[in-house]
């Protein structure tokens, strides 16, 4: 070989070495037994993920797994025996990471050692495989998205849309493809496009709530937003759309407004939706100088329908008195449910009361049919009470608080009426709190006394007895009668502490006199409808005897004729209980109520207390005579123990005395005493 030649073939020799070191590829000579020859790698050998030395003599199944192993030499041996080009892609696991690689199996026509070679070409296609993942994740997103996506040039032109689009809008691809934007604003209001073409204008984006009418008329509301999307130069390049039908969500977000604003029973506005309203009402009513009305309406005595009926029965009934009120109120009425058996009817635009009394006798008039409830037929009245607006309040609380005192009203005298609100009421109403607060505030302060009403025999004059009397010393009610504080003791359910105080007190007093060995005294406590049918009544006065060694007869309980009517279990087995303790019983005022003869029978009572209202006028009234003498006769045949309360003038003693009377007690023998003065009363005797 001459010089010339040998000076081509190095020249050419850096030629290739050049060109092989510009290509990103690493080259490896492999024969046809998968056996690498040479490795070519100038400039590349970071890329090699095993030194150049360790590879060349090595077989490919040293490198690769059997998988990859299999196919590559496979590869080899086809490219050699067919001399065509080959290609695979693989990956390998390069520093705890996923790495793709594509090798090109090039046929060389060359033999090494007389065995046919190869030139396998490898790449590193690990990011172009990356953005190809990424565009197909991208692509997949776009044309699965339940979301509406739209993707327009600069031009406002639709280039991309996608099918959750099309579907939403009820339009096919080539309707929209290539089309400008005009497409959408026409399914959009007049105000809805202003306020995006100012947006999009000055902001560069838009969202908000739209409602999108389709080509085919109909409608549904949809959340969207609009955004530019700038190239690299800042540059308007796309406009991107996006569309969310939220018209489950709407229907979702109605009914929970419907269910936060609505009662759950009778489907009526509650209280939070009726307070509304009503403020409302009262506020149109003094803008447009009209007037209107509030009835309060409450069922009578419901709570003797869930208790002798069931709850459920109960609330069968409240869903069909709804339904009753709701059939003959006017459109511009509403109906509310405050809470339990209390509703209340908003009456707009009223011109004179009769419009108001029209609405209540058809209230009247509907109620007056029979409610059927699983086959039971229950007849109910009702208590109205009516205040009137803006005359008697200017806010909600206020005119529901009127229309109560009105419904009460009714409730005290009897039921089944109506009552307009009225000052007197608010009077009544201020008292009334007034004594709940001073009662409240007595039992937090333990701030009651009890003093004693001497009872004493009319055959002997000894003292017999005595009658534990409540004092309340709060000076707020001082003038107020105990018997109406007790009344409201009962309604506000307090009654309960004050029946303990009263028992614990007289029980402790007890042991004080037995401590200094006086005659054993009977002590005579009253007990209010409500402790009588209380179901821990023998339980606390058992626990009271016990804890103080006290003999049950020296109790004895008092009792209304009123309490002795409601003849209720609880109260029938109280006093059955209590008298097979030892402890004896008494009716109080006896001749101010309706007791019968059945009821004395019945209750097998100790003693009946003729009321003093008898008593008073005895000298004087023949009829009050004839009624005093023929009751202590009865009474007497009964085998009862007969007492005269309120007994003032000798005339009166000596009245009772012809009579019959057993025992006495009034102011001319003794006021009532202090604990004290009854002890030094039982030494005199």
């Amino acid at each position: 070989m001459d010089k010339n030649s040998t000076s081509i073939m190095i020249k050419n020799k850096k030629y290739l070495e050049a060109v092989i070191a510009a290509m990103p590829d690493l080259i490896f000579v492999v024969d046809i037994n998968g056996k690498y020859l040479n490795v070519f790698a100038t400039g590349k050998e970071d890329l090699l993920y095993k030194p150049k030395e360790a590879i060349i003599g090595k077989n490919i199944t040293d490198f690769f797994d059997p998988k990859t192993s299999n196919l590559l030499q496979s590869l080899v041996t086809k490219a050699c025996k067919t001399q065509i080009l080959q290609t695979l892609e693989y990956e390998l696991f390069l520093s705890s990471k996923k790495e793709y690689f594509e090798a090109r199996v090039v046929p060389t026509q060359l033999k090494e050692s007389n065995v046919d070679t190869v030139m396998v070409i490898v790449r590193d296609i690990t990011k172009k495989r990356q953005r190809e993942d990424t565009t197909n994740i991208i692509k997949t997103v776009f044309e699965e998205a339940t979301e509406g996506i739209i993707i327009e040039d600069a031009q406002n032109n639709v280039i991309h849309v996608n099918p959750a689009m099309l579907h939403m809008l009820h339009m096919s691809e080539d309707s929209l493809m290539g089309k400008n934007s005009n497409y959408l604003s026409k399914m959009l209001t007049p105000e809805i496009q202003k306020n995006i073409h100012n947006a999009m204008d000055t902001e560069g984006h838009w969202y908000g709530e739209v409602e999108i009418t389709r080509p085919d008329k109909k409608s549904f509301l949809a959340w969207m937003t609009m955004d530019i999307v700038m190239d690299k130069h800042n540059q308007p390049s796309n406009i991107v759309i996006m569309l969310t039908d939220i018209s489950e969500i709407h229907i979702s977000r109605t009914q929970m407004k419907h269910l936060a604003t609505h009662d759950t029973l009778t489907d009526l506005p509650n209280r939070a939706l009726i307070f509304e309203y009503l403020n409302h009402a009262i506020n149109s009513a003094k803008r447009m100088e009209s007037n209107g009305a509030l009835l309060f309406i409450d069922i009578d005595c419901f709570k003797d329908i869930n208790d002798n009926y069931s709850h459920q029965t109960g609330d069968l009934l409240l869903q069909s008195f709804a339904l009753r009120l709701s059939k003959i109120t006017r459109e511009s009425d509403i109906l509310g449910r405050l809470g339990g058996d209390e509703f209340l009817l908003i009456l707009e635009n009223i011109s004179q009361i009769e419009d108001i009394l029209s609405v209540i006798e058809k209230i009247r008039t509907e109620l007056s049919t029979p409610f059927v409830i699983n086959g039971l037929s229950i007849d109910i009245t009702v208590s109205i009470g009516v205040s009137s607006f803006p005359e008697n309040g200017d806010n909600a609380d206020i005119l529901i608080h009127a229309a109560d005192q009105a419904m009460y009203n009714v409730k005290k005298n009897g039921k089944d009426g109506f009552k307009f609100y009225t000052k007197e009421f608010s009077i009544i109403s201020h008292e009334y709190f007034l004594i709940q607060r001073a009662l409240r505030k007595a039992i937090k302060e333990d701030d009651f006394t009890i003093v004693y009403q001497p009872q004493f025999s009319l055959h002997n004059s000894s003292l017999t007895g005595v009658e534990a009397l409540l004092r309340c010393n709060n000076i707020d009610v001082k003038d107020i009668p105990i018997s109406r504080l007790i009344s409201i003791a009962e309604e506000n359910n307090i009654i309960h502490n004050i029946s303990r105080f009263v028992m614990q007190r007289c029980c402790k007093q007890i042991v004080e006199w037995q401590e200094l060995s006086l005659s054993p005294l009977k002590i005579a406590v009253n007990l209010s409808r409500k402790e009588l049918s209380n179901e821990n009544l023998v339980q606390v006065i058992t626990e009271n005897l016990i804890s103080c060694n006290i003999k049950p007869g020296i109790l004895e309980f008092e009792i209304t004729e009123s309490t002795l009517l409601q003849n209720s279990h609880s109260a029938k087995k109280n006093i059955s209980e209590l008298r097979k303790l030892g402890c004896s019983f008494s009716i109080d005022d006896y001749g101010t109520g309706f007791s019968s003869l059945s009821n004395l029978r019945e209750f097998n009572l100790d003693k009946i207390k003729i009321d003093k209202s008898f008593i008073s006028d005895l000298e004087y009234n023949n009829n009050d005579r004839i009624i005093v003498a023929a009751t202590i006769n009865m009474v007497k045949e009964l085998g009862l123990t007969v007492l005269a309360e309120g007994v003032e003038t000798k005339g009166q003693e000596y009245l009772l005395k012809e009579f019959g009377c057993d025992e006495v007690q009034g102011y001319f023998y003794s006021y009532p005493l202090s604990a004290e003065k009854i002890t030094k009363l039982l030494v005199s005797n």
